[in-house]
């Protein structure tokens, strides 16, 4: 079995690929059992001929590029490399950001000696044009997920919790967060690596920004597509603001109520506080 798959959900990244590639190729850790599975989501840019370039430039085990038809989501075109998948642990990543050298190293070295962790996840660099910070990340706590998404993208995790049945789905802009609550619910057990591992960037095609448009809708569709982890009160917050209710707003950007929170905003709108 492979040691570790890569999937890299692409669409017009083209201009990236040089960061990315080589931040890959500059990894402390060898490729040698290392497979990359390039998926490119109908690219109308260079992003194929970079992604051909660099396949012939990264030292890895098998480096395959899949052109699925266009979905527009990054959550199917991630799901079509898992399929083809057959490491042992796998990871996902943007081709828009890159690797800090001992990324793959000590994500690697994180499984390896603690067998009862599914998932290990790093702090981060963030870059924009005024500059560069660091993301300092919790320690995982499961509450955490019921509220907000405190995981990267980037997680490296073994890959029996693909196999027993986590998906990316694609009624929920928020993906990711949506796949690690399914992960947690399968049994996973999660691991924060404080050291800044990575660097994000961000730009104007980053799909997360549009991801934020549909913030209220998304996060609903996380609560009814995974019930069974959230309080009932949670749930029919959900499916009420599906159907537009006034009583059921989206609140904070990034954040799901909890059930005390609709409590008092129950209190405050039977008081005529709010509406």
């Amino acid at each position: 079995m492979t040691l570790l798959s890569i999937i890299i959900p692409n669409y017009n990244y083209g201009c990236f690929a040089d960061r990315f590639f080589g931040s890959l190729a500059a990894q402390s850790m060898p490729l040698a059992d290392v497979e990359v599975l390039f998926v490119d989501d109908g690219s109308s840019d260079d992003s194929l001929e970079q992604a051909r370039k660099w396949s012939g430039r990264v030292a890895c085990r098998d480096f395959k590029i899949l052109t699925p038809p266009r979905s527009g989501k990054p959550g199917p075109v991630r799901n079509r490399g898992l399929e083809t998948a057959t490491g042992k642990y796998l990871l996902s990543f943007d081709p828009d950001d890159e690797m800090e050298p001992e990324f793959l190293l000590c994500c690697v070295k994180s499984l390896d000696s603690n067998p009862n962790v599914s998932v290990v996840y790093t702090d981060y660099y963030e870059a924009s044009p005024d500059g560069k910070s660091y993301c300092s990340l919790p320690d995982f706590n499961p509450v955490h997920l019921r509220t907000q998404n405190i995981l990267p993208t980037t997680a490296m995790y073994r890959r029996e919790l693909w196999e027993s049945g986590v998906r990316y789905r694609d009624n929920t802009s928020y993906e990711d967060w949506d796949y690690w609550v399914q992960c947690l619910i399968a049994g996973g057990r999660f691991k924060h690596i404080a050291e800044p591992l990575y660097t994000h960037h961000f730009h104007d095609a980053n799909f997360s920004q549009h991801a934020e448009k549909e913030d209220g809708v998304a996060k609903a569709h996380i609560v009814l597509n995974n019930p069974g982890f959230f309080h009932r009160a949670v749930q029919v917050w959900a499916k009420d603001h599906l159907r537009g209710r006034a009583h059921a707003p989206s609140f904070t950007r990034g954040y799901i109520p909890t059930n005390e929170d609709l409590a008092k905003l129950s209190d405050l709108i039977s008081k005529g506080g709010m509406f």
